[in-house]
């Protein structure tokens, strides 16, 4: 056979051979939707399963698919739906090449075993994808949150130790960058599994970057970090910024889950305590104890932070939405401005299905609170305290349990600036200080259960503080306090007790002072403040009165218009019990003394008035109070007063056994009539006046002494009125009647001079600051009677002198006056005769003596030597009238 016919044969065969593919080809076309599903599951691998595939008639290397559904995975099954679908394969290769499509759906299906069966795997398995790059323009993905996922631009590549995905994300209506790389470990397994994953997710500024790590299927070592603000994933506004990172173990191969966290993991971010009414809240539970503060002006913006410092283990079960730290402690800090809050939370049993206060939540705290420029304002109707808190830093436990917050073992100092207090009749200061602060609190979230506080509030250093009621201004040295403040189901309104002392306590208006002062307060809000105080070494320094050295101890009571105290002063070995108010409204002052006695040597350093008289001193004598009742500060009193055996000195005068019975009205200070009895009073020159009674009505700067009545020398003494006040001693006129002219000379040691007689006297008195006054006194003698005197010269003597030696006379008149200058003009008139002189003739003598003697009545009464001068004068007097 010829080449050229061999060639004709061969195209002839190869054309039919040609034909039948052609026919095979296009029979392998036209039925391609029936025998290409088939053909791609070999493709797959095992773990990839086709469910549905409706494809266009295929290309060699290529088809197009309207719907291609995958389900991945072996236990945990998960569904992939694509749409518009180009799939690239290659025949002879027997795999895919590429997939591209349009549209994709995600979605997590149940696990094929039960959950009684289900066991965790010790793996996750990592299965290679029949491509090396998957391209979908949008992925909607469900299951994995409460809402639907939507991706686009999705580009997926296997590079056989990993796989990696980018895409971008719209989730909550927001846009993400997510970087997506999941690391196989093939060579340790039997299997492909994840032994790495790392994820990054950003928007805007917000980032976040974890890597995890699977321990099993359901055990995961999570380390992060990143900084997020809340609204990219949920609308809520009044939380800033969130920044974080994260080490730790997450465990959910069992109920509950199981988080462990390491030590260096921590979390920042802000809220405003507007947007969640953080201020609202404290300041509505301020206001139920009547408090007012400036909460409102702090600064909105409040820095938290939460860290660990050691491994904490928290679970949470999903079943019971009951989240629990079962060992370590985070911290917790709130920090602004002006205050900071640093707490460890050591417990916490919290269902997040559930209402904070609801009695299933429990948590332990310690906290140390650092407060900063607080206002604080106590307004009620009666009472109102201004101060501001400078610097508060206060330490303690805070558990909440059964519905129910407990602050307990709380401790801590307070710098507090000026107390301003204003009442219905009061207001008052205590200056900036320190305090140290000690309590605790419980408050019931249940409304129908009273909330507890006991606080206890100390000064560390004394302060000092100022009281005003009405018109009077207390002030407080020195102050050292411990109040206890509590508020309780038996108190319901609250109650402030305490101890205090004071150094001193003294008044502006009246000239009192307080020293040593130890105290005690009760004060149940829903009654009155009592309480108790102690004082020593009083003082009252008064422009007639002043006391000292008294000491006290009374019980006081603030009633809603008045103050009232009862107790006892003591002075020396006196105690004197008495009752004082004090009217808040009318500013009245009272006070009622009972029955008590003090003795006159004490009462008699108080007067101011007896100062002037240095040489007064009080041998005996004790002043009982029968009654007493007045006020003390404008010393207006009812009362009887006793003195009883009152025996006094003043220079060389002694005043025995006087009594008084003196009785007190309020229409003048210290007012009131005194009746008196005194027994005795002595002289120096042994002259007593005795019996002597007077009454005496008096007020706090004058007293007149009316009918006085008494027994002088045989005879009698009348005064009747003597008048002393603030411009001195009225004039005053001494009568003396039948007196014994001759004691008198007796008692005044007359040697030259003797008067046998009795004579009577008018003296009118003038007594100042200038001296004494005697004006136009008058002298009489009552019966006959005879004068002698003695003259060293004899019959040398004047002729008046030697008829003065023994002259019998038969009447005796004379006047006397006596100035301001000591001089004094005596007026004799003397009718008899000197048996041993002119045979007895009758003789009238008329004589006028004048002189000088300084004092007269001191010289009369006392010295003694008032007799020298007359004598000398009338020893020099020649006049003699010889009666015929």
């Amino acid at each position: 056979m010829s080449k050229k016919v061999l060639l004709k044969k061969i195209a002839k065969v190869l054309l039919w051979i040609l034909c039948i593919l052609v026919i095979l080809f296009a029979i392998a076309y036209w039925t391609a939707p029936s025998w290409v599903p088939s053909q791609v599951k070999r493709f797959l691998p095992p773990s990839i399963e086709l469910q549905q595939l409706e494809l266009k008639h295929p290309g060699l290397s290529s088809t197009e698919i309207d719907h291609l559904v995958l389900q991945l995975g072996e236990k945990q099954q998960y569904r992939l739906k694509l749409e518009q679908v180009t799939l690239g394969y290659s025949l002879w290769q027997r795999k895919l090449t590429s997939i591209t499509a349009q549209n994709a759906l995600f979605s997590v299906s149940q696990s094929k075993d039960s959950p009684a069966q289900s066991k965790p795997l010790s793996s996750i398995a990592l299965p290679h994808i029949p491509v090396a790059e998957m391209r979908l323009n949008q992925l909607l993905i469900e299951g994995l949150t409460p809402q639907p996922i939507l991706s686009k631009a999705i580009v997926i590549r296997d590079s056989g130790s990993s796989i990696s995905l980018n895409s971008q994300v719209e989730y909550l209506k927001k846009q993400f960058q997510l970087n997506v790389d999941a690391k196989r470990n093939e060579a340790a397994l039997s299997r492909p599994a994840l032994s790495g994953l790392s994820l990054t997710v950003s928007h805007q500024q917000d980032k976040i970057h974890l890597e995890a790590t699977p321990i099993t299927s359901q055990k995961w070592s999570l380390q992060g970090d990143g900084l997020v603000a809340p609204e990219t994933l949920y609308p809520q506004p009044g939380i800033g910024p969130v920044s974080f990172k994260l080490n730790a173990t997450a465990d959910w191969s069992q109920t509950p889950f199981t988080f462990i966290i390491n030590s260096d993991s921590n979390l920042q971010s802000t809220i405003n305590s507007h947007h969640f009414s953080l201020n609202d809240l404290a300041t509505g539970f301020l206001q139920q104890y009547k408090l007012k503060t400036n909460i409102d002006q702090f600064e909105s913006d409040i820095a938290v932070s939460a860290m660990t410092d050691s491994e904490v283990v928290v679970s949470y079960a999903p079943s019971t939405s009951l989240l629990t730290i079962k060992q370590g402690q985070i911290a917790l800090s709130l920090t602004t401005p002006e205050y900071n809050l640093d707490a460890v939370l050591k417990s916490l049993v919290y269902d997040l299905s559930k209402n904070p206060t609801d009695k299933s939540q429990q948590l332990l705290l310690d906290t140390k609170l650092g407060l900063r420029d607080l206002q604080v304002n106590f307004d009620s109707p009666k009472h109102k305290i201004n101060s501001r808190i400078n610097t508060l830093q206060l330490e303690s436990k805070v558990s909440i349990k059964d519905s129910v917050l407990n602050l307990s073992t709380a401790k801590g100092k307070l710098g507090l600036d000026t107390v301003s207090y204003q009442g219905d009749n009061s207001h008052g200061k205590l200056i900036a200080g320190d305090w140290s602060l000690a309590g605790s609190s419980v408050i019931n979230f249940n409304q129908a259960k009273d909330n507890t506080h006991q606080w206890q509030v100390k000064n560390i250093k004394p302060v000092n503080g100022k009281l005003t009621l009405n018109d009077e201004e207390i002030s407080a040295e020195n102050l050292a306090t411990t109040l206890q403040m509590s508020l309780s189901e038996e108190q319901p309104k609250g109650a402030i007790q305490g101890q205090y002392t004071l150094e001193k306590l003294s008044f502006k208006k009246q000239p009192l002072t307080l020293n040593q002062l130890k105290g005690s307060l009760k004060y149940l809000l829903s009654e009155t403040p009592s309480g108790q105080l102690t004082f020593d070494n009083a003082k009252y320094n008064g422009q007639q009165i002043g006391v000292s050295d008294i000491s006290g101890k009374l019980d006081w009571t603030k009633q809603p218009s008045n103050l009232v105290a009862a107790g006892t002063i003591k002075h020396q070995q006196s105690t004197v019990p008495f009752r004082y108010s004090f009217n808040l409204k009318s500013s009245q002052h009272n006070l009622k003394v009972k029955q008590s006695s003090l003795p006159i040597s004490s009462i008699s350093r108080w007067l101011t008035i007896l100062k002037n008289y240095p040489q007064l001193s009080f041998n005996s004598g004790q002043l009982e109070i029968n009654s007493l009742d007045g006020d003390p500060l404008g010393l207006l009193f009812n009362g009887k007063l006793n003195v009883d055996n009152l025996n006094l000195n003043y220079d060389e005068f002694y005043i025995k056994n006087w009594t008084v019975e003196d009785t007190l009205t309020p229409n003048s200070k210290l007012g009131g009539t005194l009746k008196s009895h005194i027994e005795q009073i002595e002289l120096a020159t042994d002259i007593s006046v005795t019996n002597i009674t007077f009454l005496m009505p008096h007020t706090i700067d004058s007293l007149v002494v009316t009918d006085l009545k008494g027994s002088l020398l045989k005879g009698n003494i009348d005064i009747p009125r003597l008048a002393v006040n603030k411009d001195g001693i009225e004039p005053f006129t001494v009568n003396l009647k039948a007196v014994d002219i001759g004691a008198l000379l007796k008692a005044l040691n007359s040697e030259k001079l003797n008067i046998k007689g009795l004579f009577d006297f008018t003296l009118p008195l003038k007594i100042s600051e200038q001296g004494q006054q005697i004006v136009d006194g008058k002298f009489a003698a009552v019966s006959e009677g005879v004068i002698h005197i003695k003259s060293e010269q004899g019959k040398d003597a004047n002729i008046a002198f030697q008829a003065l030696e023994n002259f019998q006379y038969k009447s005796f008149s004379g006047t006397l006056n006596y100035n301001n200058q000591g001089h004094y003009v005596i007026e004799l008139n003397v009718l008899g005769s000197n048996p041993d002189l002119y045979n007895g003739f009758p003789i009238k003598l008329d004589l006028t003596l004048r002189g000088e003697l300084p004092n007269l009545i001191y010289a009369m009464l006392v010295s003694g030597d008032m007799t020298k001068p007359i004598l000398d004068d009338l020893e020099q007097k020649q006049m003699l009238n010889i009666q015929q």
